[in-house]
């Protein structure tokens, strides 16, 4: 029988089968074929894939080009700093994401601008209907319904266009544990390719602010738990908001959610990898960079919330997250917050089973979360 003190199992090798809905596919050229070889070709039964998506970035490289000289340089002239949305995968950033994007006062990347970052403003636009149609009904991963208003994370669009991100670990997992340390914390990568990261960043923002006709853009990307201070030397006024959750339920939901992205998005065969210590060890190395960056910001400049107060009390702690973050637009941003709930009201979260394994590994790994925001149990 095994112990609670073992160490989990490694996971089971699997054959890659992508979904040919890849977001690869708005990938430029040059990010594309930088990729390929750099990180060591693809599985053979993704060739198919792989083919398709070189002839798209090929296609679609003359209007990349348009809009690199148009939008060339980081333009900030409208710009205000983002606000942005942080905390460990699963730990309810996106149903953050998808309330406080009811608010006037910000722009949002939509799924047009996350697909076709390099073409947003040529294709993108006169191709909108069309595109608009084929969006998937859900994320996948869950059932979170997807609009051509749904608001998204900037990281898969700057995945398409430079190779500093997490997705090219699960796009190219042959070096999983390495290649999301570089996506996530740089480790390894030039000061040349971050600071390429940081220009695509800002560029993208801008034509973000152009499309959304909006001078302040809504982020979330759990990447930037880690990156704040980097961030904050880009838009020294940026705000932050953290979300944590029972951090049981957050371990479970995450080791899902990798297991689920890498069998939807791998081109190659992952190494052998022990997602559960992964996660277990991936969790508080970007928890302590938040901490240790958020004691830097002054007060009106970062804010934290509880995932369970929010989903129990979500218009007084979203209208005290206004007050203490100095945000406009509370009194507008307040009814389209009222309505969105009400079509969410029969929503069921997904739950995913906690082994006592598991459990104890949670509770031995992070021990100083439970005990610094108050946890006990894991949620029944």
């Amino acid at each position: 029988m095994k112990s609670s003190d073992d160490p989990p199992e490694a996971e089971p090798e699997f054959r890659p089968a992508p979904d040919w809905k890849h977001p690869l596919m708005g990938a430029s050229l040059g990010t594309l074929t930088g990729a390929l070889v750099r990180y060591g070709g693809v599985s053979w039964r993704c060739l198919p894939l792989t083919a398709s998506l070189l002839l798209s970035a090929a296609i679609r490289s003359p209007f990349d080009l348009m809009e690199r000289i148009a939008t060339a340089g980081p333009r900030r002239g409208r710009t205000e700093a983002p606000l942005f949305i942080v905390g460990f995968w699963r730990s309810g950033t996106t149903h953050l994401h998808n309330l406080l994007a009811r608010s006037p006062a910000f722009g949002i990347i939509t799924p047009l601008a996350s697909g076709l970052p390099g073409e947003l403003l040529t294709l993108g636009t006169w191709l909108r209907p069309w595109l608009e149609r084929s969006l998937p009904e859900t994320r996948g991963l869950d059932a979170v319904a997807v609009t051509p208003e749904s608001p998204q994370e900037d990281e898969i669009p700057l995945a398409n266009r430079q190779l500093l991100s997490v997705y090219h670990a699960l796009y190219f997992p042959g070096k999983f544990q390495a290649r999301c340390r570089r996506g996530i914390f740089f480790e390894g990568a030039t000061e040349a390719q971050q600071a390429r990261w940081e220009r695509q960043l800002i560029r993208f923002v801008a034509k973000v602010v152009r499309h959304q006709d909006q001078a302040r853009i809504l982020i979330k990307n759990p990447v930037y738990t880690a990156r704040v201070r980097r961030l904050r030397a880009i838009w020294p006024e940026a705000r932050f908001v953290h979300i944590y959750r029972n951090p049981y339920d957050t371990f479970v939901s995450a080791l899902h959610y990798y297991r689920s992205m890498l069998a939807r998005l791998a081109l190659q065969r992952p190494e052998r990898l022990d997602l559960e210590r992964w996660v277990l060890n991936l969790y508080p190395s970007m928890l302590d960079r938040w901490y240790a960056d958020a004691a830097r910001l002054a007060p009106e400049s970062c804010y934290e919330i509880r995932f369970e107060d929010l989903t129990a009390r979500p218009l007084s702690v979203l209208e005290r997250l206004h007050e203490e973050l100095q945000l406009p637009g509370w009194a507008q941003a307040k009814s389209r917050i009222e309505n969105y709930l009400a079509t969410i009201a029969g929503y069921h979260q997904n739950r995913y089973r906690l082994s006592e394994t598991q459990r104890v590994l949670v509770a031995r790994h992070w021990r100083e979360y439970l005990e610094k925001w108050g946890y006990g149990a894991p949620a029944e």
